[in-house]
């Protein structure tokens, strides 16, 4: 019987790791109660995983407003370059402003795409996810 359970438990640690990653804190409690209560022969395990799960998370909140201003200073330039040209072409405004070359359009779509599209998305699907999880 111990052979069955061992893979299950380690397909549940891998499942449960990519869940905490995805919700985060908010749902670590009562999995981690959960699983402290639970007669499963992995249990001490899936509990440990968890827990660093909770150590890595407070390390990222605690390390997060640090890095704020760094997001800021890489996404706001593009945007202003960008809304310049699109404001100077849209309104013939006649601004002296000129388009990157083309070997970096990429680059600054790229981050354009992470600032306004990706960032918002992500954000929006934790903030379902934690609704649906709370209902």
């Amino acid at each position: 019987m111990d052979w069955l359970l061992n893979p299950v438990g380690k397909l549940l640690g891998v499942v449960g790791s990519g869940l905490i990653k995805v919700f985060g804190d908010s749902v670590l409690g009562p999995i981690l109660k959960t699983l402290q209560t639970g007669q499963t022969a992995q249990r001490d395990v899936a509990v440990q995983v968890v827990q660093a799960e909770m150590a890595a998370n407070a390390a990222k909140a605690a390390v997060a407003p640090a890095f704020k201003g760094l997001v800021y200073g890489i996404g706001i330039p593009p945007t202003v370059h960008f809304g310049a040209i699109c404001l100077s072409k849209t309104f013939a405004l006649g601004w002296p402003i000129e388009p990157l070359p083309a070997e970096y359009v990429a680059i600054q779509a790229t981050i354009l795409t992470a600032f306004f599209v990706s960032s918002p998305l992500v954000t929006l699907a934790r903030a379902g996810a934690a609704r649906l999880l709370k209902a």
